[in-house]
């Protein structure tokens, strides 16, 4: 590659993003300030698709899902390890049941029996 205006997107990338794209051909039209028949053109390949497109439409997608990761605070769960004789299980935490307040012993709370608090003599 000897200059970067002389490679080209892939058109495939790009209509996947023009048809996930909230607002079709008009949102990417106007995240990339862009006209609307330049967009249709470039998915029709008509026209060549500049190397650059996909790639910002990617690196903005990347962008707002790590920003909505660290304002929610929910990361992938981990999978099963998958193996050639094992079906595939989805690992769960374990629901913890309530215990009722038969189960609880005095000896828990109080504190004199751990030594927690001595008397004042």
């Amino acid at each position: 590659m000897r200059y970067p205006n002389r490679r080209y997107g892939n058109p495939t990338e790009f209509a996947y993003y023009v048809a996930t794209h909230g607002d079709g051909v008009k949102g990417v039209a106007r995240t990339l300030r862009r006209d609307e028949r330049t967009v249709r053109r470039w998915l029709n390949q008509t026209a060549k698709l500049p190397w650059w497109v996909p790639e910002i439409l990617r690196l903005q997608r990347m962008e707002s899902a790590e920003i909505v990761r660290q304002m929610t605070g929910h990361y992938p769960r981990r999978l099963a390890v998958v193996t050639h004789d094992a079906q595939l299980e989805l690992r769960r935490q374990a629901e913890k049941k309530p215990q009722p307040m038969e189960a609880l012993r005095l000896d828990e709370f109080d504190q004199m029996a751990q030594g927690l608090i001595t008397r004042a003599q």
